[in-house]
């Protein structure tokens, strides 16, 4: 099964992603990949913002099962919040979806 969380600490923003759905055989499991292109937009969408300055310190860890990524936003960040809120509805609909495989907390 795999585990999503995003949590908030006070300014600090932490999102993982743990464990391989085993919905079918590993490099054929369209769960797994639709996990992955989800972490892999809220990467992209993060790195974008914090090149840009839009986000304060931001660390990422990507290994096979694990994805972590945590971040602060300034306070005026409502529409980095947005978009983030948007990729992580994603999880909630294949959680929806596929119950016995992914466990989103969000």
């Amino acid at each position: 099964m795999t585990m999503i969380s995003f949590d908030t600490y006070y300014d600090t923003y932490l999102f993982e992603c743990v464990g391989h759905t085993e919905y079918t055989t590993a490099g054929q499991d369209i769960l797994c990949s639709a996990v992955s292109i989800l972490c892999y937009t809220l990467r992209a969408l993060l790195r974008e913002e914090y090149e840009e300055g839009k986000i304060y310190r931001y660390r990422e860890d990507f290994s096979a099962g694990y994805v972590r990524m945590d971040f602060e936003l300034p306070d005026d960040s409502a529409p980095i919040l947005d978009n983030i809120m948007a990729i992580l509805r994603g999880f909630l609909l294949l959680e929806e979806a596929f119950p016995d495989y992914i466990q989103a907390d969000i």
